[in-house]
């Protein structure tokens, strides 16, 4: 199984495109395997990975291929909304990308983002460059002029999409959220934030 195998369409989904209305155009960068384009009718995927964009397109799905810079190959205000799912851990410049999201995203748009807790679990993807802290997660978008939503966590621990998925309940079940907040419990931090202007993007 390959790396992007490893992050396919987890059973609790509806957490993450739930933030978004269905009919949003919506940019995922880091798409992996493209599973949100099963969720959005107007959706690009960017990847930096060949084969990746190769497979979307044996699919007929748009993933474009991008820069290792961190740059997006996209106008500004082009999206509704934008998805980092996993995305920020990986960035030597994480700066850079917010500021490129922020460019690309109408004003009014919204971002979801999520990346691992400061956990020594973080340490096992040998990918990983670095962890966030809800207060580090906050600043990083609050200081590129965006704003914070909301700040929280999602449990991560093994099984979690599993049982998500066998129970169709499509968002983690209520034990998984509530144990998300306890310390000892494997988590993401994630975070949704607007561009500010006048044009509110489609949301649910």
């Amino acid at each position: 199984m390959g790396y992007h195998e490893w992050h396919d369409r987890p059973g609790y989904y509806k957490d993450i495109s739930r933030h978004f209305d269905p009919k949003a155009r919506l940019l995922d960068v880091g798409c992996g395997t493209a599973w949100l384009a099963e969720e959005f009718s107007d959706y690009v995927g960017v990847d930096t990975a060949e084969d990746v964009v190769t497979s979307a397109a044996a699919k007929g799905i748009d993933v474009r291929l991008a820069s290792k810079d961190g740059s997006l190959p996209f106008a500004d205000s082009s999206f509704d909304g934008v998805i980092l799912k996993d995305v920020l851990e990986h960035l030597p410049d994480p700066v850079a990308m917010v500021r490129e999201v922020r460019r690309v995203l109408r004003p009014g748009g919204r971002v979801f983002a999520s990346s691992p807790d400061a956990q020594r679990w973080v340490w096992n993807d040998y990918t990983h460059l670095r962890p966030y802290t809800r207060i580090a997660m906050r600043r990083l978008w609050a200081d590129q002029g965006m704003t914070v939503e909301k700040v929280s966590y999602e449990c991560v621990a093994p099984g979690t999409g599993i049982v998500s998925g066998l129970t169709r309940r499509k968002q983690r079940p209520v034990p998984f959220v509530l144990a998300a907040h306890l310390p000892i419990v494997r988590r993401n931090v994630w975070i949704l934030a607007t561009r500010p202007g006048d044009h509110a993007a489609p949301s649910s």
